[in-house]
């Protein structure tokens, strides 16, 4: 397929009022659990996205009957968990479904073999693997130990005690804990700190709170899930995603300018709600509203020095606003975005590059002198990276002649983003 090429125009103010679509890690987690339910859900607002699609492509492969109505989703569970696919379950490059469903087929009985493209066997998921035979799971990893293309031979989770290392990706304690209540007996699940992106774990348990489903903290880093718990048929209404709505928090940073984004609460449990308290520091204000959240830029934005461990995603944001400040910005404690979709540390410092911006990559953040930014001398590549493609199209909205090259990798969070970013100014 030719890769898509982007021209940004630049604008002297971004002014908008932006509908969010539905938040990509609320989706993932609302299929899961309505595959798992004792009868037909509906999920509303969900995200139909590449990374999402993908994980509800892999759950029909196991059985479950998923149709998609505009952005209303139906979800039949089967008679029988799960069928066996004869081929490989192929995830493309979501790191979210490979960390997420090995899990969710363990609870079955058969032989499931989980792959993807080239990055995707780049991304480590020996966490989950040792999570499940702790768990009496037999995996084995089909080409090199430690990565996908793994193999799982199951015949349910009998429960016990397990303790997962998700000092890289909180996604693996999730992907225990969403299954957790239909093991055939109480499940304490440990893990070992500091978690990365802790708040996804917060998201998970107040999800599955909201299903009714009991989990009992035993201290600061183990709880209890008794079990069997049933999952009821949902009828869940996805919120709008906060890492989506980002980009336009920026837009509104960088040029002086006013954007309302929605449908996001006040109470989001989404932890890139945190962006927010990072853009107010910097001197953005921010006013939630009844139906959504506004985001004014200043006339100057101020440097900040923070950890970003709790919402590593929004590391790219916050770099293209930090190239704007005048001073010296750091980024700290985000090791793990080395094994994202891209080495987001990496690329970002690379791309930052062509701006003439000064940045230094260190093992596990970045520097940025800000207030340096020229037009770029060549194009900016995606790295099919879709928060790459988002954050520097955003630096082009002040940036003359900024060109955006793989420009189609959007589609992995937010297929019509080019179509909403376009409507500002």
């Amino acid at each position: 397929m030719k890769p898509d090429i982007r021209t940004i125009q630049p604008i002297s103010t971004a002014r908008g009022k932006v509908h969010i679509p539905g938040s990509k890690s609320i989706s993932h987690r609302a299929l899961i659990m309505a595959a798992l339910a004792t009868g037909r859900s509906q999920i509303f607002n969900a995200l139909a996205s590449q990374d999402t699609l993908l994980t509800a492509q892999a759950l029909r492969s196991l059985g479950v009957g998923i149709q998609w109505d505009g952005d209303t989703v139906h979800v039949e569970p089967p008679d029988r968990r799960w069928r066996s696919p004869a081929d490989a379950v192929m995830l493309g490059n979501s790191g979210t479904s490979m960390r997420l469903l090995p899990a969710v087929a363990a609870l079955g009985s058969g032989r499931f073999v989980f792959d993807g493209d080239p990055r995707l066997r780049e991304r480590p998921v020996g966490p989950i693997v040792d999570g499940l035979r702790q768990l009496g799971v037999e995996c084995r990893y089909l080409m090199e130990e430690g990565f996908p293309p793994i193999e799982i031979l199951s015949d349910g989770i009998d429960g016990s005690d397990v303790v997962i290392d998700a000092r890289q990706s909180s996604q693996f304690l999730s992907a225990i804990l969403l299954v957790a209540p239909q093991a055939r007996r109480e499940l304490r699940v440990g893990w070992q700190s500091p978690v990365a992106s802790y708040p996804y774990v917060a998201l998970t348990l107040h999800m599955m709170a909201g299903a009714g489903i009991q989990v009992d903290r035993i201290d600061s880093s183990r709880v209890s899930v008794p079990a069997p718990q049933p999952y009821p048929a949902l009828h869940y209404t996805v919120e709008g995603d906060c890492s989506s709505a980002s980009y336009f928090w920026a837009a509104a940073a960088i040029t002086g300018g006013e954007v309302l984004t929605h449908p996001i609460t006040r109470e989001s449990p989404q932890g890139d709600r945190g962006l927010l308290d990072v853009l107010e520091a910097m001197g953005c204000r921010v006013d939630w509203m009844g139906e959504g959240v506004r985001v004014s830029g200043p006339a100057f934005l101020k440097p900040i020095d923070v950890d970003m461990n709790e919402m590593p995603d929004m590391v790219p944001t916050l770099a293209g606003v930090a190239a704007f400040a005048e001073g010296e910005s750091r980024i700290r404690n985000v090791a793990h975005l080395r094994v994202k979709e891209s080495d987001r540390l990496q690329v970002t410092a690379l791309e930052l590059r062509k701006f003439q911006v000064p940045v230094q990559e260190l093992s596990d953040g970045l520097i940025i002198q800000g207030g340096h930014v020229k037009p770029p001398r060549m194009p900016i590549q995606a790295h099919d990276d879709h928060r790459i493609a988002m954050t520097f199209a955003v630096m082009g909205l002040r940036a003359p002649g900024v060109v955006i090259e793989g420009a189609e990798c959007v589609s992995k969070s937010f297929p019509n983003f080019w179509e909403v970013f376009d409507s500002l100014g």
